[in-house]
């Protein structure tokens, strides 16, 4: 795609890490040489100057804006979900959702794993007391002896399957379709009916999946109960896939032994919330696709996808 008019509005109050800066908007003035740029500080700027832009990088974009937008060809985010760029109702304009988060949830995913596999935890807290229990790490188990489930195993739950395959885990991919070819660090592939009969195997139980309606408490007590005595759960994709109350009974009387929690079904987590004394529970504040390299990573892919277009 050949733009000339690029309006930006990459300013997120809540995570630095989520704002363009100036070195940003240099690398993308170096990559379009003859395209004018726009950095729109707030709503009020974006919205007046939105009639003369072609493409726009946004964080928010609400239905009704297409139509101040004449030129506008296409509209992209960083962000992965559809929570808060809607789509173009009359199909006019082509909206691109981030697909780049696996590189860094991965890692999120893996040190949620390894906290639980090498007691990270139980390490601190004899730190803290000066103990030197080395024979309370006969426990520990490595990853490449282990079943890995991930419900939810498109783009991200693949990227997280390359990573965990390098440690030497077995994989097994839960979707609504089972594709046609199977990824290579993928051992085998399922659909969501056929949950049941892959969670007794599963040491570690990946949960990717999108906040929408058809998502709502798919995962139930009666999966809880299915679950392989001593297993872990990580919840990356979003809180409402669970009630909080059946998860806080697995975690008190099993079979999980643990759970790795990015998400939860209000944010931010209540103080309340019994989550926040459960010993067994590792709580991370949203922040599993938080880096240093986000936005540079979000750029590469827009570039990419420009080029393409």
């Amino acid at each position: 795609m050949n733009i000339t008019n690029l309006l930006i509005n990459l300013q997120n109050k809540s995570v630095a890490a989520f704002s363009s800066t100036a070195r940003h908007i240099e690398r993308i003035q170096e990559a379009l040489p003859g395209c004018s740029i726009t950095v729109a500080e707030g709503k009020t700027e974006f919205l007046a100057r939105l009639p003369e832009a072609e493409c726009a990088l946004v964080w928010s974009f609400r239905p009704e804006w297409y139509e101040l937008a004449p030129n506008l060809k296409a509209v992209f985010t960083p962000a992965a979900g559809h929570d808060w760029v809607a789509e173009d109702p009359t199909g006019r304009v082509q909206t691109f959702y981030g697909s780049f988060h696996g590189r860094i949830m991965r890692e999120s995913l893996l040190s949620m794993m390894l906290y639980f596999n090498r007691r990270i935890g139980a390490s601190v807290e004899d730190q803290k007391q000066r103990s030197w229990g080395r024979d309370d790490y006969s426990s520990c188990v490595g990853l490449f002896s282990q079943q890995v489930l991930i419900i939810g195993c498109g783009a991200l739950g693949q990227s997280m399957a390359a990573l965990l395959k390098a440690f030497g885990a077995r994989i097994t991919g839960v979707r609504r379709t089972v594709p046609e070819e199977i990824p290579a660090c993928i051992d085998s592939m399922t659909t969501f009916d056929r949950l049941e009969e892959e969670l007794p195997n599963a040491d570690h139980l990946v949960l990717l999946l999108p906040g929408e309606k058809e998502t709502d408490g798919i995962i139930t007590r009666r999966h809880f109960a299915t679950m392989k005595p001593g297993a872990f759960l990580y919840n990356l994709g979003r809180g409402n896939c669970y009630q909080e109350d059946d998860l806080l009974a697995a975690l008190k009387n099993g079979p999980l032994a643990g759970a790795g929690l990015d998400v939860f079904a209000h944010e931010p987590l209540p103080a309340t919330s019994p989550l926040w004394e459960q010993p067994n529970v590792l709580i991370t504040p949203h922040s599993s696709a938080v880096s240093r390299e986000y936005i540079d990573l979000f750029i590469q892919e827009w570039l990419e996808r420009l080029r393409a277009f």
